[in-house]
Parts: structure tokens; C-alpha cells; sequence
């Protein structure tokens, strides 16, 4: 099971018997551990173990966006994921972790190595659709669209939205989602949600380009959990 998920199954429970003092107790002691996610971070990152090293290097963000630390450090903490997704054949997960801090001077130099790449990965973005978008959502959670194949000329859109709240770190993030199966014309495709079938009623306009794909709820509220939108530009992480 992944860490964050073992965090908030146990720690939801630890919050539902104990007090706000022990709350706090909790919080700074997980404050303290971020400078040991980045040294693991580092360790497996030497070994070789690339997956083990974008985990730690994940919680080292995700924990110091919750602890507030300094913009430096959390630029630190993006690049090092990135490094390790990089190394791991992931440059496209690279790109979408140096997004997050474009104008830190080590994001500027790992993005100006990582364009060859994503030149060279341009013709294939731009034969299809097809694959998986991320937006971050905070506290290492990234939104997740994705496109895969359906019948005929229709393609499988499946839209998992997250949000982290206050205390997400401990409790878990607020989600939404929607699926729907239809054509990607000119690069537009539509989500539209009925009231009567789901209590209510939307429309997500969805417009397609090769690196990303923009979402826009024009109307109606999907009802997703607290703050989950289906907005804003989603940036491409894989081919299929």
C-alpha cells in the first residue's frame, strides 16, 4: 500500500480517539521526518530503485507543502521527484513536476535538458489523444484524466478529480469523478451530466492539444466532493 494511503487509514482513526493536543504532537513529529523522505529519497535514488526513490521524494513534497515550508525546499523536493521519474523513462511525469515551480533556477536548467526529449516526443503526442493528463491537486496528489480506445471512433474519457483540504495529509482528499464514452472532434470533446440520473446537472467542455488538455465546467455543478472542479489545463504524463 502506498504511504499515503497507510497514512490517512491510520491516522484517520488515531484523530477519531485523541484530542487536539495530541493532534498537534502528531503534526510535529511528521514535520520532522520530511528531511528523512528526502535522505531515502536520495539513498534509492543511488541504489537505482527509481520507484522507491519517487516515493520518498513524493512524500518529501507532499509533507512540505502540509508543514509550509519555504518555496526553496519545495522546489527542491519537485525536482527531485522529477530527476527520479526522469530516470525512470517517465520524462513526461518529469515535465509535470518542474511545472510546479517553472521559475526556480533548478527547474529552469532540468526543463531546458528535458525539451530534446519532448521534441522528440512531439509527432507521437500529436498522432493521439490517448492516454493519461495530470493536474496538481496538492500535497503530491495530481487530478487525473485519462483516454483510452473505445468502439468505432469514440474514445473511453474518465475524469478523477481530487482536492486536498486542511488537514488532507491526515484525512484524505475530497474526489469527484465522471466517465463518458464519445468521439474527440477537432480535438473537443463534451461531458454533459443529467440531473434526473445523477441529482445533478453539468457540462464539462474538454479541448484537446498534443501536451495537455483544457477542462471547462460551463455549467451546473457535477457534484463532486468540496472544492473538486473539473477545470484548468491538465498537462499530458504518458502515451497511452
Amino acid at each position: 500500500m502506498h504511504w499515503k494511503c497507510k497514512a490517512w487509514a491510520l491516522l484517520a482513526g488515531f484523530y477519531a480517539v485523541t484530542g487536539f493536543a495530541s493532534q498537534e504532537e502528531q503534526i510535529k513529529t511528521d514535520c520532522g521526518k520530511i528531511d528523512g523522505y528526502g535522505q531515502a529519497g536520495t539513498a534509492a535514488y543511488r541504489q537505482g530503485d527509481m520507484a522507491r526513490a519517487v516515493e520518498e521524494f513524493t512524500a518529501q513534497a507532499a509533507w512540505g507543502e502540509f508543514c509550509r515550508l519555504p518555496a526553496a525546499a519545495l522546489a527542491t523536493a519537485y525536482n527531485n521527484t522529477a530527476l527520479a521519474l526522469f530516470r525512470s523513462g517517465e520524462p513526461l511525469k518529469a515535465n509535470a513536476w518542474l511545472s510546479l515551480a517553472p521559475d526556480d533556477p533548478k527547474s529552469r536548467v532540468n526543463l531546458a535538458l528535458l525539451q530534446p526529449i519532448l521534441a522528440r516526443l512531439a509527432p507521437a503526442l500529436a498522432a493521439t489523444p490517448m492516454g493519461n493528463y495530470w493536474r496538481y491537486a496538492g500535497q503530491g496528489v495530481w487530478s487525473v484524466l485519462s483516454v483510452v480506445p473505445a468502439d468505432g471512433n469514440a474514445w473511453k474519457i474518465t475524469f478523477n478529480g481530487y482536492y486536498m483540504p486542511g488537514m488532507g495529509m491526515y484525512y484524505g482528499p475530497n474526489m469527484g469523478s465522471f466517465s463518458v464514452v464519445e468521439p474527440i472532434s477537432d480535438g473537443k470533446a463534451t461531458y454533459s451530466q443529467d440531473a434526473a440520473d445523477s441529482g445533478s446537472a453539468c457540462q464539462v467542455n474538454m479541448t484537446f492539444s498534443p501536451g495537455d488538455v483544457q477542462l471547462d465546467t460551463v455549467s451546473g455543478d457535477c457534484g463532486f466532493g468540496m472544492n473538486v472542479r473539473a477545470d484548468g489545463k491538465f498537462l499530458r504524463v504518458s502515451l497511452y
